[in-house]
């Protein structure tokens, strides 16, 4: 099934939208990978130094399409805001698995346990993807740590092996 995007419809991303926001995806990740890599070992990098230093003054971000594209994720976060803060005042929105939305599941709604039951399964997948970031990660840590031994860094590949090890234990305690 096609998803609707009204901001699409309307002609905001030019003749090629999807194309657009494609493009647009790989340059953001890619000034920001160059950013990170050049500015990012030595502190730590906000957010919105990243968007000063690598966003602001691009053609991506000066365009008209790049302005939509850019206040549509900025509509998206007030959205996202305000329901959190509604459910932290009680009210019981539900955030759909999958980008599916937001419900409002108290006891008159039809199948608010089946929509509650959906919630907590969500949250076991999320502990799932959690554990493969944590194998995705110890796989990179593995390698930094074979670059470090053939460059003769025993002493930082040992506490890098220790800190592995500390928090494999901890990871294998939480299963």
């Amino acid at each position: 099934m096609v998803k609707f995007n009204l901001f699409e419809s309307l002609g905001y991303f030019g003749k090629k939208p999807k194309t657009f926001k494609r493009e647009a995806r790989k340059q953001i990740e890619q000034n920001t990978l160059d950013y990170l890599k050049r500015y990012g070992r030595a502190k730590w990098i906000s957010v919105p130094e990243i968007f000063k230093e690598t966003l602001e003054p691009t053609n991506l971000f000066n365009s008209p399409e790049g302005k939509m594209f850019f206040a549509v994720a900025g509509i998206k976060s007030k959205i996202h805001g305000a329901t959190h803060k509604l459910r932290r005042d009680g009210y019981p929105i539900i955030s759909g698995v999958g980008k599916k939305g937001y419900r409002y599941a108290d006891e008159d709604c039809d199948d608010f346990v089946n929509v509650w039951d959906e919630k907590f399964s969500g949250w076991q997948k999320r502990k799932s993807d959690l554990i493969q970031e944590f194998k995705n990660d110890k796989e990179i840590i593995q390698k930094i740590i074979e670059r470090l031994l053939e460059k003769k860094r025993e002493q930082e590949a040992k506490e890098l092996q220790k800190i592995l090890v500390r928090y494999g234990e901890k990871q294998k305690e939480e299963e």
